[in-house]
């Protein structure tokens, strides 16, 4: 098992998890376009982008491609995140 943060919450996910697996599982909406189960997940879309790490070196991923890692914390809808998908 992984343990990280998701909107300020500790969980814990399967190893092998995608950011975006972990958040559904958990009940936090990610919207996606191009994410489809059985096929494999490409990040085309970006609409499923999430903020990952801590201020100010924090980044922003696509959560159907980046694997959950332990101690990591995510937002998944802080103003950066927001203003991304709207772009």
């Amino acid at each position: 098992m992984i343990d990280l943060t998701i909107n300020g919450v500790p969980v814990s996910v399967e190893e092998g998890s995608t950011l975006l697996e972990a958040a559904q599982f958990l009940g936090f909406p990610i919207p996606t376009l191009c994410h489809y189960e059985g096929l494999t997940p490409y990040g085309a879309c970006r609409l499923c982008v999430v903020e990952i790490g801590e201020a100010p070196r924090s980044k922003l991923v696509t959560s159907c491609t980046y694997p959950a890692e332990q101690g990591l914390k995510v937002r998944t809808a802080s103003s950066r995140v927001v203003r991304a998908r709207k772009m």
